[in-house]
């Protein structure tokens, strides 16, 4: 058994892990529960980490018919192939599983290849792999999968043969489905195995001259040798042809033999698409209904039906049931939120008196730093008031409850006494230059003779700084 990790990072597949893995003595692919556990000791071993698996049969556990089809839609070609696999393949071998490679339903004649393998190999498959604690995600031909894959990236139309030391595999290639396939014996000694190749390459070149041979070898031949005593052209093969980075193989050509195993891995990275998955067969027989289908459609119909009534009138119920409650509770609440609205509002408007925002004892403050000491310019009395808030035209805006009254500018007028003139135009100058008065002026100033003094009235606004005092 051939096992190859490809996983999906960067620009390409990656190579993680490969491995070869012998059978143990008197274990066969038919003994799932063996074959499990000496199968979960190998994987550990070469440090394979998937769980997800594409399984590939080998050819010689196959039964290939080709087949013609004629231009039709896919449904129809399908039931054609249903019904010629169940006719034209050997009445000995029951309870096989079908399936065919190729595309169909392009409206367009070809050839198709139709595979049948017997179900006890599938069945083996799905149990070895859950045994495994694998999840099988598809089970197809490797022959077909290195083929398909190799057509694709390699060569157009090729021939491909993978050899291993125990049997080899050839399958002829049409675009990028394989059209045939045979099975060889191993490829010792090699003069009998170049005649059973030649005869086999007689049969699947299909009258087509000078189509290229891409080899797959695991058992150490040469690909130029093998090609002179075949009168064809033989192109070697190895895992970067495929489109995959390579870091868990040698360098020397020793992981072409696991090319089969790799074709796998990419078959369940990209999908089957029209190649077979015994699987997923596409040729599986359809699931008979006894119902008819109109019945079938018309109660769950009437079902659907009845069961959103039940289900309108129960949630109607659960709405209204809902209502009332919230009504309740929103009558019963009403009482104290008019007792806590009141409470609100009597903080907020306590809120200008706080401690932490003295916008009178700061303006008092300013304003004292201002005054000359010079003891001969005095303040008799200070008037302070709000200052108007800006009107907003439009609908009225409320402040949330509980939310920090706004420090508002103060206006402020200053009456007093001083020796002169001048002293009045240097308060009136040390006025303006404080940062948080604005709009300074001298309202009023006159000099009384009789008591040899000037009179001044100052007003200007006090604006608190931004932040805390």
């Amino acid at each position: 058994m051939l096992a190859a990790e490809v996983v999906v990072a960067g620009e390409q597949p990656t190579v993680t892990a490969v491995g070869e893995m012998v059978y143990p003595e008197g274990v066969s692919a038919t003994s799932s529960a063996e074959l499990a556990k000496a199968l979960a000791e190998f994987l550990r071993d070469k440090g394979f980490t998937a769980r997800q698996t594409m399984v590939g049969l080998p050819a010689k556990w196959l039964v290939v018919r080709p087949k013609d089809v004629p231009p039709a839609d896919a449904a129809t070609v399908t039931e054609m192939l249903r019904l010629a696999a169940e006719s034209e393949f050997p009445t000995d071998i029951k309870d096989l599983v079908f399936d065919f490679t190729g595309t169909i339903g392009d409206q367009q004649a070809k050839s198709v290849m139709l595979m049948a393998t017997p179900r006890k190999y599938v069945d083996a498959a799905v149990a070895l792999c859950e045994a495994a604690r694998l999840t099988p995600i598809g089970i197809t031909s490797s022959g077909v999968a290195l083929g398909e894959v190799t057509g694709r990236v390699m060569s157009r139309d090729p021939l491909v043969l993978s050899i291993a030391p125990g049997g080899a595999e050839m399958t002829s290639q049409t675009g990028t489905a394989s059209s045939a396939i045979r099975h060889l014996r191993a490829p010792d000694p090699q003069p009998a195995f170049a005649s059973e190749l030649r005869r086999a390459l007689l049969t699947l070149a299909n009258g087509k001259a000078g189509r290229e041979l891409i080899l797959w070898d695991g058992a150490g031949l040469d690909a130029n040798h093998l090609g002179e005593n075949l009168g064809v052209t033989v192109r070697a093969g190895d895992l970067p042809n495929l489109g995959v980075s390579t870091p868990a193989t040698n360098a020397n050509g020793e992981g072409r033999k696991y090319a089969a195993a790799v074709a796998l891995g990419l078959a369940g990275i990209q999908g089957a698409g029209d190649s077979v998955d015994f699987l997923h067969p596409r040729l599986a027989p359809p699931k008979q209904q006894r119902v008819p289908q109109w019945a079938l459609l018309a109660g769950l119909s009437v079902i659907l039906v009845i069961s959103l009534g039940i289900w309108a009138y129960a949630d109607l119920q659960s709405q209204r049931t809902l209502l009332a409650t919230n009504q309740a509770k929103y009558n019963g609440e009403s009482g104290r939120l008019a007792v806590d609205e009141a409470f609100v509002d009597k903080v907020s408007f306590a809120q200008a008196w706080h401690g932490g925002n003295p916008r009178y004892l700061a303006c008092m403050q300013d304003l004292t730093v201002a005054v000359p000491e010079d003891f001969l310019t005095y303040v008799t009395s200070i008037v302070i008031h709000e200052a108007p808030k800006p009107q907003v035209t439009g609908a009225p805006s409320k402040a949330p409850k509980g939310a920090l009254t706004e420090a508002h500018p103060l206006i402020v007028q200053v009456f007093g006494k001083t020796s002169d003139q001048d002293k009045v135009h240097t308060l009136l100058a040390q006025l303006q230059h404080v940062p948080t008065f604005s709009e300074v002026m001298l309202s009023n100033s006159n000099s009384n003779a009789r008591e040899r003094n000037w009179s001044f009235a100052i007003t200007f606004t006090y604006t608190p700084p931004k932040g805390n005092p």
